[in-house]
C-alpha cells in the first residue's frame, strides 16, 4: 500500500510506461505522464463518499450528456455528477445542452432567441461557435425547432440514390442505374 490513504497500485509514471510497453503499448513515456495527470486532476468523490473517476470515453461522456436525465440508470448518474463536477464550466454545459435538447423535443423554437443570448453570457466557447452556426441560418432553425414537418424523407432517399449510383460506379450506363434506383425504393 502507498501513503495514498489506502489506494494500492503502482504510482510511478516511469514504472507504469515500462509495463505496459512491455505489454505491446507503443506510446512515449510522456504520453504516460500526461495521462496520470488526468486522472489526478478528475479524480471525484461520488455520493457514496468514494473516490471514483468514470473510465468512458469521449463519446460516452456526450452521450451523457445528451441522454434525459430520466433515462440514465444509477451508475450513469453518478458518472454525470462526477463529470459535472470535473471542471466548474461542465455544469453550465450541461444545462445549456439538456435546454437546448428540450427545445428540440417539445418544438419550442420561440425560445431560441433567449438560449442564444444564454449561451453568449456563459462563455463557454465550444457552446458560442455552435451558437454562431445557428445564428448563420437562424430562420431554418428556428422553422426545425418549430414546425412538424421535416425534409428527412426526401434526405433519405437522396442518401439511398446516392449509395446505389456510388455501388454501380463504372459498371453500367443510366438505363440500369434506373432500373436499380426503382427496384430499391
Amino acid at each position: 500500500m502507498c501513503s495514498n490513504e489506502g489506494r494500492e497500485g503502482e504510482h510511478s509514471g516511469r514504472q507504469l510506461w515500462r509495463e505496459v510497453r512491455f505489454q505491446g503499448y507503443s506510446g512515449s513515456e510522456r504520453m504516460v505522464y500526461r495521462f496520470l495527470e488526468t486522472l489526478k486532476t478528475t479524480e471525484i468523490v461520488t455520493s457514496a463518499g468514494t473516490p471514483r473517476l468514470p473510465h468512458s470515453t469521449s463519446t460516452s461522456a456526450v452521450w451523457l450528456f445528451m441522454r434525459r436525465p430520466d433515462h440514465l440508470d444509477e451508475i450513469q448518474r453518478e458518472d454525470l455528477a462526477a463529470f459535472r463536477l470535473a471542471h466548474v464550466s461542465l455544469n453550465p454545459t450541461y444545462q445549456l445542452v439538456q435546454d437546448f435538447l428540450q427545445m428540440m423535443r417539445h418544438r419550442e423554437g420561440e425560445r431560441l432567441d433567449a438560449w442564444l443570448s444564454q449561451v453568449q453570457e456563459s462563455g463557454l466557447p465550444e457552446l458560442q461557435s455552435f451558437a454562431q452556426g445557428v445564428e448563420q441560418d437562424k430562420a431554418a432553425v428556428q422553422a426545425g425547432l418549430t414546425l412538424p414537418i421535416s425534409n428527412g424523407q426526401v434526405e433519405g432517399q437522396v442518401t439511398k440514390i446516392k449509395l446505389i449510383k456510388r455501388m454501380m460506379y463504372g459498371r453500367a450506363t443510366f438505363p440500369l442505374l434506373r432500373q436499380r434506383v426503382l427496384h430499391a425504393l
